[in-house]
């Protein structure tokens, strides 16, 4: 019947509006991640610098290999998040597509959904 129609149309309408907004706010989040692994690899050029202008090349490869272990880390660690919410937006994708119901949002796992951010290093 016509209202059953309409519920269902509207329902749907209402998934794929939740949809969009969850998937616009994972690649808001993505872009954030890639600034912060930019912004990584800068600090790790700048440290190298300085320890390369405090002891010269010769003394300095245990800190250099140091410092590129604790980068490699960092970066290490802000990539999964990017593969994490590229996983999540397929999976919303894939929600979507396969019930037509929109309802992909809570198709995903948010234990490793974190805000974009460097770690902290000790």
């Amino acid at each position: 019947d016509l209202l059953t129609s309409m519920k269902r149309a509207s329902q749907r309408f209402a998934g794929a509006v939740a949809d969009t907004g969850a998937k616009t706010m994972l690649k808001t989040d993505m872009v954030f991640l890639e600034r912060d692994i930019k912004t990584r690899k800068e600090a790790f050029g700048i440290e190298i610098y300085d320890i390369l202008k405090a002891g010269g090349a010769a003394d300095s490869a245990s800190e250099i290999q140091t410092a590129f272990e604790r980068c490699q880390g960092d970066i290490g660690h802000l990539e999964t998040k990017v593969r994490s919410k590229k996983d999540e937006m397929r999976a919303i994708d894939r929600s979507s597509a396969g019930d037509g119901g929109g309802t992909g949002a809570g198709a995903f796992d948010a234990g490793e959904a974190e805000a974009p951010g460097i770690p902290s290093t000790p």
